[in-house]
């Protein structure tokens, strides 16, 4: 990187504390600080959605994979359309009419109070170390680019970011989001089409010397492999639908990351719209990282044709984004840094918020003047600051994409399992939800790091299978020997109801 590079760096970083900071003037109180006075519009919404889940992992990731086993990865997107349905038909609707700033007060409404503070617990843990590897994974890509050791930039990163959510809440973290999407996708848009230009042919030659290499697979050349129920191939449909199906209704049913985007809605309409414009921005943003990776593989066979595959795939990305033209490099490493922020700084104010909402406001009355919001931005320091120590001591996972699906997605799987319990199982109970979470936990910890060969997209899977056992059966272990589920219990399942008496929604 040049001078212009580094300055172009350095002034998309300074326009983020700027919006910060001129969002500080309004985040007074609980209210403001994480939900921006529940007043956001939907189209703030679904870009934020969008980009929280879309981490720098994927901007590295997603291009990579194309570029080293072919256009496999593309079969999940549909995926985004399908799991739109129950999201917005039952898991807003039901957020909706509770008025609530954590998605867990759901669990106390059906359990208790300890099940709601085991789900937040685990909550805030998950979100620990996947803000972690969030990171580490951008950083040492940004280290291989610009030369900066690798530990400076992951104190870069996590400072800023601790820095702009501490002085904007919630409203901060949102704004920002919208321009760190304009970034990310410019950056991608630039790389593609200095790529095509490089290529003798132009896009279309860039496409077809990358399938003629095989990454058009598995849909040119046609790779009958794909429609296999065999769980151990890496990729299939069937996993990719079925895997990122239960990792999609985590994240976007059951992560309080995601589903304080929806709490900041002014109406349960632009909740909704917002949804709609996440998953297509995501669909397109996705569909252009597949497109870069087209991009990486033209700069590799004709300036690197002798390292082609030898080398990880981050170091094909890498050396594809320094030889771009002067600026260009350092839009990318803005992209990737703007990835990197915009789902570390909503981690922290979730975690946040969790903390806060589940566990300070339960042990005593909420203050409503300045100790209350002191301690929120005491919970945004100390997460920013664990989420960074812990990036300087996450070890090496696996490649980019397996540390995505085999660890931070199948970990939302037990919050997911008590959720789902919670609505349709009339069994389930408290102490079977609160010791079953725990267990189911662990279980899913040990499948992720010991359980090979395996799917990647079946990690998931297969953790909300034991989830649901465990916590069902240590629930009809307490029938056994305590009492069944109330009747106030039982009228927030799904067949009770109890929630479905909402308010009509004027906006729609």
């Amino acid at each position: 990187m040049n001078n212009i590079d580094y300055a172009v760096f350095f002034a998309y970083i300074l326009s983020i504390l700027t919006l910060g900071f001129y969002h500080a003037r309004r985040s007074q109180g609980f209210l403001e600080f994480f939900l921006a006075g529940r007043s956001m519009h939907w189209f703030p919404i679904g870009i934020s959605i969008m980009v929280t889940a879309f981490s720098a992992i994927n901007y590295t990731a997603f291009s990579g994979e194309v570029f080293a086993n072919g256009s496999y990865v593309l079969l999940s997107l549909p995926v985004f359309v399908l799991v739109a349905w129950p999201v917005t038909r039952v898991i807003m609707p039901l957020y909706h009419s509770m008025n609530v700033s954590s998605a867990y007060e759901y669990l106390e409404r059906r359990f208790d109070v300890r099940v709601r503070r085991v789900a937040s617990g685990l909550f805030i843990l998950w979100r620990l170390l996947w803000m972690a590897t969030l990171i580490y994974v951008p950083c040492t890509v940004m280290a291989l680019i610009t030369g900066i050791d690798t530990s400076i930039l992951i104190l870069l990163a996590g400072a800023i970011a601790t820095v702009y959510t501490l002085a904007g809440g919630m409203r901060a973290v949102m704004w920002t989001d919208v321009i760190q999407f304009f970034v990310l996708c410019g950056g991608v848009i630039l790389s593609i089409g200095i790529g095509s230009w490089r290529h003798p042919d132009g896009l279309t030659g860039m496409l077809q010397s990358g399938i003629d290499a095989g990454l058009g697979r598995p849909f040119h050349p046609f790779d009958a492999r794909m429609f296999a129920l065999d769980p151990t191939i890496r990729i299939t449909l069937w996993s990719s639908w079925i895997g990122t199906f239960v990792a999609f209704l985590a994240r976007y049913g059951a992560d309080q990351v995601v589903v304080q985007r929806y709490f900041t809605a002014r109406s349960l309409h632009h909740a909704r719209r917002g949804f709609q414009v996440n998953y297509i921005s995501a669909i397109f943003a996705l569909l252009l990282l597949g497109l870069m990776g087209f991009a990486i593989h033209s700069h590799a066979v004709t300036a690197m044709p002798t390292a082609h595959g030898g080398a990880p795939p981050v170091f094909f990305f890498s050396q594809f984004v320094r030889s771009l033209p002067v600026g260009a490099t350092g839009l990318i490493v803005a992209g990737l840094f703007a990835a990197t922020m915009s789902s570390i700084d909503s981690g922290i104010n979730s975690c946040t918020a969790a903390l806060i909402s589940d566990f300070y406001r339960q042990r005593q009355n909420p203050e409503k003047g300045p100790g209350e919001l002191f301690l929120s931005r005491a919970g945004v320091v100390l997460f920013g600051s664990l989420a960074t120590f812990l990036s300087l001591h996450v070890g090496r996972l696996g490649s980019i994409f397996e540390i995505a699906n085999r660890i931070i997605n199948a970990m939302g799987s037990p919050l997911l399992a008590l959720f789902l319990l919670g609505l349709f199982s009339r069994r389930v109970n408290r102490l079977g939800a609160a010791a079953g979470g725990l267990l189911a936990t662990i279980a899913s910890a040990w499948i992720c790091f010991t359980v090979d060969p395996l799917a990647l997209h079946y990690y998931a899977v297969a953790n909300l299978l034991v989830s649901l056992a465990l916590i069902y059966g240590c629930s009809l272990i307490e029938n056994a020997f305590y009492a069944p589920p109330s009747p106030a219990q039982l009228g927030w399942t799904w067949y009770g109801r109890a929630w479905s008496e909402a308010p009509p929604d004027r906006s729609a």
